[in-house]
């Protein structure tokens, strides 16, 4: 029988065995190789960000197909792969499309399950289901590891399809985490300058490894970003610290008429923000979350062997407890579902 770890109330899971998942009509089912844990993943865990229990986390995630349902094509079936994670009405390959599918915009499909999110049990299992247009073939040479950072890398590459860059411009990302050290990356692969901002001298350190140029302690990054800008600001500041406030640090970095690229997803409100210094400055804020997985993949097949170091830990599932807990404070841990 199959394992998965279902979170029960807020910083409880459990690995249980259950039936093996059989696929709906244009669905697949995929055995699970390597599954990350992200900071979505640690807000509904730790009940920060409220989700109905129980359930199954992971939307991280690489494996093969193992059977698909009515309607799907059977050629999917041994095959490895990623999966997005918005099972959509163009995902499921539906005749009548709901308004968002309809006008192109399926990422915000009014029927949607997001895998380990919303509706639909995740991949910290050793089998997930997925609608079949989620799916991507990823080769067969590609590092497991380096493989698990295909969904947050697309995600930091919408960072820059929201709010195109032309290579000019200074981004400062603050909190180069999980998802912040991508957003780095990726930013230095498109040319721009980059600053990293952090309270972790470590984490500061490993910025300048992966792309950017300065790396500043909040406490000095405003003087220093004013410094490099001539007294102008950055033209893009990405909120990636994993708290409310963040959004308030970014704003205080921001030039006239920059960009707050907002990439936190920590549940929590904000109880305070300026919005007379917005008004003022022309400041806009600008969300985006899932991005371009072929554009990804593209990338980690060339880099690899420098993302793949991103990993900071492999745990079984049975050790999910502490995996979990111990992901508040490691660079990335990642499960290993399936031999």
């Amino acid at each position: 029988m199959p394992k998965c770890v279902i979170l029960t109330a807020p910083r409880t899971v459990k690995v249980v065995e259950r039936k093996p998942l059989i696929p709906e009509p244009r669905e697949a089912i995929i055995a699970v190789e390597t599954a990350g844990i992200c900071g979505t993943d640690l807000a509904i865990f730790s009940g920060d960000y409220p989700r109905p229990l129980p359930m199954v986390l992971g939307h991280e995630f690489i494996g093969r197909v193992t059977s698909v349902g009515e309607g799907a094509d059977e050629s999917w079936v041994g095959r490895r792969v990623a999966a997005e994670i918005n099972n959509t009405c163009v995902a499921h390959k539906r005749h009548v499309l709901c308004h968002a599918c309809s006008r192109g915009t399926p990422n915000h499909c009014q029927t949607r399950t997001v895998t380990g999110i919303v509706a639909r049990d995740g991949a910290f299992a050793e089998e997930v289901a997925v609608a079949e247009g989620t799916l991507h073939e990823i080769p067969e040479d590609l590092d497991p590891f380096a493989a698990t950072l295909i969904e947050p890398l697309a995600a930091a590459l919408q960072t820059f399809v929201m709010t195109p860059a032309t290579g000019k411009e200074t981004v400062a990302v603050l909190g180069p985490g999980r998802l912040g050290i991508l957003v780095v990356f990726v930013a230095a692969l498109k040319g721009l300058r980059v600053v990293a901002v952090s309270r972790s001298e470590d984490k500061r350190r490993r910025a300048l490894k992966y792309g950017a140029q300065e790396a500043f302690a909040p406490e000095e990054a405003r003087e220093k970003i004013l410094e490099l800008t001539r007294g102008w600001g950055a033209d893009i500041v990405v909120d990636s610290t994993g708290r409310p406030e963040g959004i308030t640090e970014a704003i205080s970095l921001v030039s006239p008429q920059g960009v707050v690229a907002m990439k936190t997803t920590c549940g929590l409100p904000l109880k305070e923000l300026d919005t007379t210094q917005l008004a003022i400055d022309e400041i806009r804020l600008q969300g985006s979350r899932c991005g371009p997985f072929p554009q990804a993949l593209e990338i980690l097949a060339a880099h690899q062997d420098r993302l793949k170091y991103l990993v900071s830990s492999m745990r079984p599932l049975e050790k999910a407890q502490d995996a979990l807990e111990s992901a508040f404070s490691e660079h990335k841990v990642v499960f290993r579902a399936s031999d």
